[in-house]
């Protein structure tokens, strides 16, 4: 008989658990020292003095051991038997013997019966044991690569004081870190007295997680101890709760550059409702049934969905949607590159039938022809709503009214909104079409020619708020008023600078937050402090442009550069025929994304708008002794705002 090590394992069956653990040391992972006693070998009446003599040969220096089970069939991907077998820590070398066998008692102990009982299991059960070097640790926790909640780009990392039972267990207070893997930034949620561990070990962490995942190639769960800042892995698995036919998709590889970091509860059930509206009206707009539309109701609420704080799309249900429209096969791919939507797994079955798909064709060709003509009404449209809300809005509006705006808000925009998802479809197909068109004729930097074919539009939407901010803070410094913004220290100077001061700058400055006050990174998010609702957030940034006068002499130049045809030179060998072709799919292109570019400006406003009747409605809630801060309105949600308003009885502030 022989113990087996990371040097003659290979050729015995042990048990996953412990070959993940000589997998991972073999590649260069710092696990603690460790042998396996074959299944086998635990009934042969020579494992006590060969286990003996192993100790005493190989581990002088250890004092304490910790003794695991490692059946045959845990840790698997179907099954974990987490917990069920019995696990021994710091066991002193002249009673390992007795705790490996221990261990294989525990193979038969009722509640390994009931567990392989409710699991379906029939196969025996066997087991190895797997006994190690114990880590006498400062902290000790667990790391899933993957949220077993589902959200695959998110690392959760539990830690908390002493050994790992402890933690396991909930016998110490724990920390609790959720790491989003795509854009790298983490919160932590604590309890009383938990430990706080830094950034760099953080990093750290994530990167054994990292390494663990290139070798093992799943989402796993992983048991860690750190003794003198060193880190130990003493236990890989799978994570079996991810495994689904049929999982939910969260994927925010383009929602994040809206709604980045953690989002209010507010903004979130805001942000719910606006896409359950605009995907509800295009379905619509496609379909023209109701009783379909109504069918897939619960798959319009579920468009994004929130986790731990961060908005995601829910993409398996955007998926089910784009199905709706011709050429899905052809569409899904141009749409995935355009989003930058990083998981591209989808159904394939068919979601609606033959009769009523040929339907779709027919309403999807006529609203393609229509697209622009729409976009063009809606624009007018919102002209309208932007006057009614100001014609409405006053200081100090009561909650009942600023309810009543907002109903009329959301059914005069929301319901014929969903044109720019249309229309985003118009621009995406267009670019890739015109990509695709450079690429068949031969031309070896088709991604260049297709930037410049659709670049040169400096009057586009999205440019005039930094055009008209650049010639703002070139004002400031043409008339010496620099120095005067640089003196104000707060809000109630700048407001009474304001008043106080009649000249074209002043001017100027309150039509620049009467159009892009929204303007400002984190727009969507309702509780984001903006231009219009603290002005000197623009008296900051209009001095910082005013630092560096011949950087702002050359933004000023470049921007009010009027719009530049840009000439893509084409071989002569290209046909006059296909060069037209390239024309027109490069115009069609253009007038999507200008028309995108005026929808996300207006999208700005509409915020804009939603988050002025909130932040009426909060410190309307203060006066009334309901809140303690107006600010704390954004730890609602909408349906609780609305039922307050209504009646509803609450005791917001426990």
């Amino acid at each position: 008989m022989e113990v087996l090590t990371l040097d003659n394992y290979k050729n015995h069956i042990i048990g996953k658990k412990a070959e993940n653990l000589f997998l991972a040391k073999y590649n260069g992972i710092t696990v603690p020292e460790l042998f396996v006693i074959s299944h086998n070998y635990l009934e042969s009446y020579e494992m006590e003095d060969c286990v003996n003599k192993y100790l005493e040969d190989n581990f002088t220096k250890t004092q304490l051991f910790s003794v695991r089970s490692a059946a045959l069939l845990e840790d698997g991907k179907e099954n974990s038997f987490a917990g069920q077998f019995a696990t021994f820590l710091n066991v002193p070398a002249d009673l390992v013997v007795r705790k490996i066998n221990e261990c294989k008692q525990s193979l038969y102990s009722e509640n390994v019966a009931l567990y392989s009982k409710e699991q379906g299991i029939t196969e025996e059960l066997t087991m190895s044991v797997i006994v190690q070097e114990m880590i006498n640790a400062d902290h000790s926790g667990v790391i899933f690569t993957a949220n077993p909640q589902g959200i695959l780009n998110e690392s959760v990392i539990v830690i908390g004081e002493g050994t790992g039972d402890g933690v396991v267990e909930e016998k110490v207070a724990t920390t609790s870190y959720y790491y989003n893997n795509t854009d790298r930034l983490y919160y932590y949620e604590t309890m009383d007295g938990s430990p706080i561990i830094d950034n760099e070990k953080i990093e750290e962490l994530i990167n054994y997680c990292n390494k663990l995942k290139e070798i093992f190639g799943e989402y796993l769960d992983i048991e860690f101890a750190i003794k003198d800042e060193q880190v130990y892995i003493l236990q890989i698995r799978p994570i079996t709760s991810l495994k689904s036919s049929n999982p939910t998709i969260l994927d925010n590889s383009n929602i994040v550059e809206s709604y980045p970091g953690i989002t209010s509860p507010l903004t979130q059930s805001f942000v719910e409702f606006a896409y359950y509206s605009v995907f509800k009206g295009v379905a619509y707009r496609c379909l023209k049934n109701k009783k379909i539309v109504e069918k897939y109701d619960p798959i319009f609420r579920q468009m994004v969905g929130s986790a731990n704080g961060r908005v995601y799309y829910k993409i398996s249900n955007w998926y089910t949607i784009i199905k709706f429209l011709p050429f899905s096969k052809k569409i899904i791919p141009i749409w995935q590159e355009m989003m930058g939507v990083s998981n591209k797994e989808h159904e394939k079955e068919n979601n609606i039938s033959l009769i009523h798909r040929i339907r779709v064709y027919f309403n999807a060709v006529y609203e393609a022809f229509n697209v622009q003509k729409g976009m063009e009404k809606l624009n007018k449209n919102f002209d309208k709503v932007e006057k009614l809300f100001h014609d409405t809005y006053y200081e100090n509006i009561e909650n009942k009214e600023l309810l009543k705006l907002y109903d009329t808000l959301a059914d005069a925009v929301l319901k014929d909104w969903d044109i720019t998802l249309l229309n985003d479809m118009y621009g995406f197909i267009y670019t890739g079409l015109l990509k695709k068109k450079l690429k068949k004729i031969g031309i070896k930097d088709y991604e260049q020619q297709t930037n410049q074919y659709i670049s040169g539009i400096t009057n586009i939407e999205s440019m005039k708020p930094i055009r008209e901010l650049v010639a703002l803070s070139k004002q400031v410094v043409d008339e010496g008023v620099i120095e005067k913004l640089a003196n104000l220290d707060n809000e109630l100077e700048l407001k009474e600078f304001i008043l106080s001061e009649e000249s074209d700058f002043i001017k100027n400055f309150n039509n620049y937050i009467r159009l892009y006050g929204d303007r400002i990174t984190e727009e969507l998010k309702l509780e984001t402090k903006t231009f219009r609702s603290n002005p000197k957030l623009l008296i900051d940034k209009i001095l910082e442009y005013g630092k560096d006068i011949e950087r702002l002499n050359h933004l000023h130049k470049t921007l009010n550069l009027k719009d530049i045809k840009v000439e893509v030179k084409l071989s002569d060998e290209i046909t006059k025929r296909k060069k037209k072709s390239i024309e027109r799919l490069s115009r069609r292109a253009m007038q999507g994304i200008k028309n995108r570019e005026i929808s996300r400006l207006n999208r700005t406003r509409l915020y804009g708008m939603v988050r002025s009747i909130f932040g009426a409605i909060g410190s309307n809630m203060v006066k009334e002794g309901t809140l303690d801060n107006a600010y704390d309105i954004f730890y609602l949600n909408i349906d609780e705002v609305f039922n307050y308003i209504k009646g509803k009885s609450y005791d917001f502030p426990s």
